[in-house]
């Protein structure tokens, strides 16, 4: 094999090893898994190697996957949003303004960790999640997630547009899903619920607010879990240009943060 042989067959084996890693992830999303109950965020600055800063992550904490950090084969770069020191119920992220590196065997990412069994309503508007892992547990004693989808009635709420004609709010909220105009039959999620033996939770209007054109497909939206306290619930919906990606953490039953950002097809 000549020298430009050998050199093309190592670049394409390194696409294929970083295509099975990587590419396989329905979302680019992780979460901590570490059992010590956290990971480091090693923030580097001016070159990779030096160090400048640590930052803490706990147990089911969540990032979004960037790419394998340079020069190193146990570490990936990750970006996070930047959270506040004052504890609040629940919080929406749109906007990712960390970044730094991880170990990876600290984490996991959230598709690939147990995942719940989908199922629509008989009336075709809501999708339950089902924890089936156990099969000794009656099926009524589950922990399940339902997203309920409806019409939706933003046509009749305030709209403010920005000077291209974009719809920049509705209800003082900022929109996903749209753009200058709302389509015909648009839809949008309704309610989110847990439902957990002992404990359960209807997701605050703030996590649920304004996301239309929700996926029903299977293949764009999921449930899965670190443990019976720490539950992620990931949706890509919208088409074309007006995609997006949201994920909300779950845990003790309740939804406590959402992650949610532009997506282009």
């Amino acid at each position: 094999m000549n020298s430009f042989a050998a050199k093309k067959y190592l670049l394409l084996l390194t696409f294929s090893v970083f295509g099975w890693s990587f590419g396989q992830n329905k979302i680019p999303f992780g979460v901590v898994k570490a059992e010590e109950g956290y990971a480091m965020v090693r923030v580097p600055k001016d070159n990779y190697r030096k160090i400048v800063d640590k930052i803490r992550m706990k147990k089911g904490d969540v990032f979004v996957y960037v790419k394998p950090a340079p020069g190193e084969t146990d570490w990936i770069w990750i970006k996070y949003p930047d959270k506040t020191d004052d504890e609040k119920p629940f919080v929406r992220y749109d906007s990712l303004n960390k970044e730094g590196m991880v170990n990876k065997d600290r984490i996991a990412y959230v598709d690939q960790l147990p995942a719940f069994t989908p199922t629509k309503s008989k009336n075709g508007r809501s999708v339950i999640f089902t924890d089936n892992s156990n099969q000794k547990i009656p099926t009524a004693q589950r922990t399940k997630v339902v997203i309920d989808v409806y019409p939706s009635n933003a046509g009749f709420r305030k709209q403010e547009k920005d000077a291209n004609g974009n719809i920049i709010k509705i209800d003082k909220v900022k929109p996903w899903g749209i753009s200058k105009e709302l389509p015909e039959g648009m839809t949008e999620i309704k309610s989110i619920r847990v439902q957990q033996p002992g404990r359960g939770s209807v997701f605050v209007r703030e996590a649920i607010k304004n996301l239309f054109q929700p996926t029903m497909d299977f293949e764009k939206m999921g449930v899965t879990s670190l443990d019976d306290n720490n539950i992620f619930l990931y949706m890509i919906n919208g088409s074309g240009e007006n995609r997006y990606v949201t994920f909300w953490t779950i845990k003790d039953g309740k939804a406590i943060s959402q992650i949610i950002y532009h997506q282009p097809e």
